[in-house]
């Protein structure tokens, strides 16, 4: 029972909230409706007893009035029958003991009363129903009022078979309307449901719009000043006191990353002067260590201020007409000079191409490709150009395994890091290359056939006349 209510509790906490209050409202009704439909049906009975009491007794007490005067044989005059005509009413005169002293031709051989309501009939009167007689169809309701000169009752009754009818007539009106209502209700709950949560859903669908570059971005406040009012502006206060805090971390990255560059090209620059001179091997090796260490901290400076000058307004391009097949070569002898003493290769299989994009960009995207080919990959790695119609393509591979399956969706995410037993990256590099790719118009990806392959598409929308011929491919 318990798993079977855990189940129920489950599946209906998964329903939206309107549902949930619309039949939570549904449920109750019925109770509710119960109660005021039985309260309703006793009220109407009772008036209908009260109206068939009020007609009796005005019948027994005429009635009393001729025993009085005549004795118990004045029920068979013709005006006690006159009196007892409408609506097939009955009559009995009995005396204190029970005992039937005249009786009308309905119920000639049937006691309408026991001794004993026969003597309260006697003394202070009496009214109720009574169970089925024979000759008179459904129900009885019965009055008493006592002939107090003979010390005898009156009893008048009559059939309750209008009552009957009247009560059917109207339960069958309740068992109607009551679903009816039932519907009624749980629509009207569900609408109020919904415009109620109807703010609560424009703000939810304004959180989800909200990124990091809207700054004046708020949430839609209703303008009562109800709970949802009062949620929406200590919301909106939060995004504020959030913006803020931002907007500090922003300042705090780019500043850092500007004041870090200086130095560090300082010492990259004095370190690499000091490993062209004689030094005894173990010097050699930590000053080589130190030059590798000091250009990984300053390719994270320089992925940070990106990373800042992204978030504040976007990446910033300074589009020129450039040739990227030199642009490549560039950069490879660079990343092979670098990885010299792992005796990696980098080639270049390109033809010249002029592409109207921010050379700078560029450059730091294709750095970063090889960076993390030669720290993660194996073998040679290749930078492949292919030029098309309308777009130029960008393919940085190696002879390694590649990517992991459970990685590739997120390698371009930041701070997302290959763990494979060597030293890890900060995780942005990829990230800045999808940003600089992006902020082109186009695109960074890993093909689903090459997972050890990167491949940067930008559009070419290249003037045809800053175009050279086309040349065979060569090494760098």
């Amino acid at each position: 029972m318990s798993t079977l209510y855990a189940r129920l509790r489950r599946r209906v906490l998964l329903l939206p909230l309107r549902v949930r209050l619309a039949l939570a409202g549904t449920l109750l009704l019925p109770f509710a409706l119960a109660i005021v439909f039985g309260l309703l049906f006793l009220r109407f009975e009772g008036s209908l007893n009260a109206s068939i009491d009020g007609d009796l007794r005005g019948r027994a007490d005429a009635l009393a009035t001729m025993v009085t005067r005549h004795g118990p044989a004045a029920l068979r005059s013709p005006a006690a029958i006159d009196l007892l005509r409408p609506q097939d009413a009955f009559g009995q005169i009995i005396d204190g003991r029970g005992r039937v002293l005249a009786s009308s031709d309905a119920v000639q051989h049937v006691p309408l009363l026991t001794p004993g309501q026969a003597r309260t009939a006697a003394a202070r009167g009496a009214h109720g129903d009574h169970d089925r007689i024979p000759g008179v169809a459904k129900r009885s309701r019965l009055v008493a009022v006592p002939a107090r000169a003979h010390a005898m009752a009156v009893v008048v009754g009559r059939s309750l078979k209008g009552r009957e009818g009247a009560n059917e007539s109207f339960g069958r009106a309740l068992l109607i309307g009551g679903p009816l209502a039932l519907l009624l209700s749980a629509t009207a709950c569900y609408l109020v449901a919904a415009a109620a949560l109807r703010p609560v859903e424009s703000m939810r669908r304004r959180a989800d719009e909200i990124t990091g570059h809207d700054r004046s971005a708020r949430l839609p406040v209703p303008p009562a000043d109800d709970e949802i009012g009062r949620l929406g502006h200590t919301l909106n206060k939060m995004i504020g006191r959030l913006e803020s805090a931002l907007t500090r971390q922003r300042e705090l990255t780019q500043n850092a990353s500007h004041e870090l560059r200086t130095p560090l090209t300082v010492l990259t620059t004095e370190l690499e002067l000091t490993l062209q001179q004689d030094l005894p091997e173990s010097a050699r090796a930590a000053m080589t260590s130190a030059l590798e260490e000091a250009r990984r901290v300053s390719r994270l400076a320089d992925d940070l201020l990106t990373l800042a000058q992204l978030e504040e307004s976007g990446l910033p391009l300074s589009i020129e007409a450039v040739d990227l097949d030199e642009l490549l070569r560039l950069v490879a002898a660079r990343a092979e000079r670098r990885s010299s003493a792992t005796a990696r290769r980098v080639r270049v299989d390109a033809r010249t191409t002029i592409a109207r994009v921010d050379p700078v960009r560029i450059e730091q995207a294709i750095g970063n490709l090889l960076d993390n080919a030669l720290t993660y990959g194996e073998g040679t790695v290749t930078i492949a150009l292919r030029h098309s119609a309308d777009q130029i393509e960008i393919a940085v591979s190696d002879e390694g395994p590649g990517f992991p399956t459970d990685l590739r969706r997120l390698a371009f995410e930041r701070f997302t890091r290959h763990k494979n037993g060597r030293r890890n990256g900060a995780g942005l590099g990829l990230a800045i290359v999808k940003a600089i790719a992006d902020a082109h118009g186009g695109r960074a990806e890993i093909p689903h056939d090459a997972p050890s392959t990167v491949v940067v598409t930008l559009p070419d929308d290249t003037d045809s006349r800053l175009r050279p011929p086309r040349q065979p491919a060569s090494g760098p």
